[in-house]
C-alpha cells in the first residue's frame, strides 16, 4: 500500500497484461478476444509494439473491414503511470473512451479502464487523522467536513472491507 499525499495515482491498479492485436489480425479474431476475455477494447500495435489504434466492441459491430486497421480507431489517447487518477477521469469523460494505454517510453504497460477507476474508488479513503472521519474520491481534501483539520492522510481498504 503506497500513500501519496495530494494525488491518487493509477500505477498500482492498471492491468498490466495487456492483450494486444496486430493492424493485420482479422476483425473476427478480434472480436472472439474480446469476447473470451470479456473486455471491450484491445489495443492495436504496430511490428515496434507501439500503439498505432485501438479497437472497442462499437468498432467490432459497428464498422465494415476485414482486419483490424479497418476498423480501428486512430489516434491513441495514452496517459502515463505518473499520470494523477482525476486527469484520467476527465480523459475518459471529455473523450468519451472507456480505457487508456498507460505508455512508457512510447510503450504499452498497461491499460487502464473506467472499471479500474472504480475499483480504485472503492478502497481509496482520505482519513482525518484528528478525528478519524474519511471521504472516498481521487483529490485530497482540503480540510476534513466533519471537525475542519487539515491533518488527511491518504489510505487504502484491503478488496472487500
Amino acid at each position: 500500500m503506497r500513500a501519496t499525499d495530494d494525488a491518487v495515482r493509477i500505477d498500482e491498479i492498471m492491468s498490466t497484461n495487456v492483450l494486444s492485436v496486430r493492424p493485420e489480425t482479422p476483425v473476427s479474431e478480434v472480436a472472439e478476444l474480446l469476447s473470451k476475455h470479456r473486455i471491450s477494447g484491445v489495443p492495436v500495435l504496430d511490428s515496434d509494439d507501439v500503439p498505432v489504434g485501438i479497437v472497442s466492441e462499437i468498432d467490432v459491430i459497428s464498422r465494415s473491414g476485414e482486419i483490424a486497421s479497418d476498423i480501428m480507431s486512430h489516434g491513441v489517447i495514452s496517459v502515463t503511470e505518473e499520470t494523477p487518477a482525476e486527469d484520467i477521469i476527465e480523459i475518459l469523460g471529455s473523450r468519451r473512451v472507456r480505457r487508456v494505454p498507460v505508455i512508457r517510453n512510447g510503450k504499452i504497460v498497461g491499460i487502464i479502464s473506467r472499471s479500474d477507476l472504480v475499483r480504485l474508488f472503492s478502497i481509496t479513503r482520505w482519513t482525518c487523522a484528528d478525528c478519524g472521519y474519511f471521504e472516498r474520491g481521487f483529490v485530497r481534501p482540503a480540510k476534513c467536513s466533519e471537525c475542519g483539520s487539515e491533518a488527511i492522510a491518504l489510505h487504502r481498504e484491503p478488496p472487500g472491507m
